[in-house]
């Protein structure tokens, strides 16, 4: 095999792996300036606690008080199982676009580890069913997991040291076998755990070593971390093998919290330790969300430009008409990827958000129902017995029961408003990104600027000033209209993207400050019977030196990696050639611009294919 120089493999950005080391660290600062992360368990329940408290509300505080260490030790080990979680989900992703069978072979591997800290939980809440106690089901099920994390993935990264995935290249049944088989190992070893009756102690707090079993997967990930995954990454390098070694960084740092500073249950160091675990099933999933980007992008467009770059050799004339032709191309490329991934991205977070909303919406009619019920059985035992016992009167006045009845129904409508405003939220991103109607066909363009508007309203806050741009809405009757939704709502976002730039430069360098930061958005029907949409804002206007140049493909005034050129360039392709529009501006410097989109009432559909939707 060839070998790769240092300068030429893929490696996480410098500054990621400075943020590691220093999220690592900042636990331990925050312990030498006297912050302690430990749970406060200095009022255990006992059942003489709340036998001597009269108040049963003063009980459960202390239940819930108790139980403090136990659910931040939830949420942290559930946080880490949703990120191997999604780590898998993009390896399978990234598998089925490159066929490359090493990518899901250690996402994989890091599930199952995953799905070992999921059976840890699980175990300690009690939610599966396990007959050893907790003061020793906790701390040895973690040794056992951290065990299985570690030794799951070497393997894993073993199998690509010895044999040669591009014979197994896009074989789904090579995937599926070692996953079944990693699978298999996690099951056995949980089925095991849960079925002991006697698991051995493994935290000696008055020892150096506080855990000593948290040093076999402290050695192993060393190990890992200084020889197997420096190799592995020198011989199939990419971005997501690079962070494999730099997750050893949170997860030896996690070890050495276990082995020389945990002492008991939810202490300080164990839940540094917990927290760090989080980290380290982040640095796999970061560097493989770098690669997908890093492969899915420049690959194509670095192809692209030096076929074109070939056939421009020839003449001045052929070298033009080439350059030309590579800039829409790149512009095509570029766009269609950025389409896709936003697809994507709203199809995601709409459907993820859709399913619980509508489970928490639909259920509150009935808590709604069943609390009235309660609350009138509540009144008919106040009516019929109006003298109740001391106990219960004391309660009553405890809890307040008057204001918890109405403060009650308050607190349901508001959550009813705020599912509703979720809800609303959701159709707002479906209908802006338009991701089922991109074809032709009549639609309410009020509607696809008021979608709009509401994607954006986050940035309509300027900062660091804190002043709002005031939107200003002037618009006309208009008819229904033929076009490409998905498209125009590109054009209106793209300008107001831009008019909301302009403005935050302005209140950022104290340009005028004496104005309200606005943008006005007019529509009409015109006498040459087209609909125009006008998007004015009050900023600093067009330099006149750029101006014959904004609508060219790649030209930017922004700093490098700020912005691509294509914005308007694509907004001029969609209107122009796509809906035989047009679209043109007015500026007048230090004062305002203006950007006007006219289509016509009819167009025709166009057969040519959507530039916002062109294929390689």
């Amino acid at each position: 095999m060839v070998a790769i120089s240092t300068e030429q493999t893929p490696k996480l950005p410098a500054r990621l792996i400075v943020t590691i080391w220093l999220i690592c660290l900042l636990p331990l600062g925050l312990n030498l300036l006297g912050f302690s992360f430990a749970s406060d368990l200095t009022s255990p329940i006992t059942e003489g606690v709340c036998g001597n408290t009269k108040s049963i509300t003063s009980c459960q505080e202390i239940i819930y008080h108790s139980l403090e260490g136990s659910f931040v030790h939830t949420i942290l080990e559930w946080s880490a199982v949703c990120t191997a979680i999604f780590i898998v989900i993009l390896a399978f992703a990234h598998f089925y676009i490159k066929g490359d069978v090493i990518t899901p072979i250690i996402g994989v591997t890091l599930l199952c580890a995953g799905l070992m800290d999921a059976f840890h939980t699980l175990a300690a809440d009690r939610l599966i069913t396990a007959v050893a106690d907790n003061s020793k089901l906790i701390p040895f099920t973690w040794a056992l997991c951290r065990l299985a994390n570690v030794l799951v993935t070497i393997i894993g990264v073993m199998i690509f040291l010895t044999i040669k995935p591009r014979k197994w290249q896009g074989s789904l049944s090579f995937v599926v076998v070692i996953t079944l088989f990693f699978g298999l190992v996690c099951y056995s070893i949980i089925t095991a755990c849960a079925n002991s009756h006697i698991l051995p102690q493994t935290i000696f707090p008055k020892s150096i070593v506080t855990r000593p079993w948290d040093t076999i997967p402290l050695i192993l990930f060393l190990v890992a971390g200084i020889f197997l995954y420096p190799r592995f990454w020198h011989r199939h390098p990419s971005l997501f093998s690079h962070a494999l070694i730099i997750s050893t960084i949170p997860n030896t740092v996690t070890q050495l919290h276990m082995v020389f500073g945990s002492k008991a249950l939810f202490d300080n160091d164990f839940n540094i330790a917990h927290f760090l675990k989080i980290i380290a099933y982040l640095v796999p999933l970061t560097g493989l969300i770098l690669d997908y980007i890093q492969a899915n992008h420049q690959l194509v467009i670095s192809l692209k430009q030096a076929q074109l770059y070939t056939e421009a050799c020839n003449n001045t004339q052929l070298a033009q008409l080439a350059l030309s032709q590579l800039q829409h191309s790149q512009a095509q490329i570029i766009q269609t990827e950025k389409m896709s991934s936003l697809r994507e991205l709203v199809a995601g977070v709409a459907h993820e958000i859709n399913n619980p909303i509508n489970f928490i919406h639909g259920n509150l009619k009935y808590l709604d129902g069943y609390t009235q019920n309660l609350l009138q059985l509540v009144i008919a035992y106040q009516q019929h017995y109006p003298d109740p016992a001391p106990s219960i009167q004391q309660l009553t006045n405890s809890i307040e029961l008057d204001f918890l009845a109405q403060d009650l129904n308050s607190i349901l409508q508001s959550m009813q408003g705020g599912t509703n405003r979720i809800r609303d939220i959701i159709v707002s991103l479906r209908n802006f990104s338009r991701l089922d109607e991109s074809d032709f066909k009549e639609v309410d363009i009020h509607s696809g600027i008021d979608n709009t508007l509401m994607i954006l309203h986050h940035r309509l806050q300027l900062q660091p000033s804190g002043r709002e741009i005031k939107i200003i809405k002037e618009y006309g009757q208009l008819p229904l209209v033929y076009c490409y939704p998905g498209q125009l709502n590109q054009v209106f976002m793209q300008i107001l993207m831009n008019a909301i730039e302009v403005l935050s430069e302005s209140v950022t360098t104290n340009k005028e400050q004496h104005k309200t930061p606005s943008i006005w958005i007019q529509t009409q029907i015109t006498a040459s019977n087209q609909i125009s949409i006008s998007i004015i804002d009050n900023g600093g206007g067009i330099p006149s030196e750029i101006r014959s140049k904004l609508f060219d493909p790649f030209f930017t005034t922004k700093s490098v990696g700020k912005g691509t050129g294509l914005g308007l360039f694509i907004s001029y392709q969609i209107v122009v050639e796509k809906h035989g529009g047009n679209i043109w501006y007015d500026s007048i410097l230090d004062e305002k611009t203006k950007f006007v989109i006219e289509i016509p009432l009819h167009p025709k559909k166009t057969n040519s294919i959507p530039c916002a939707e062109l294929s390689e």
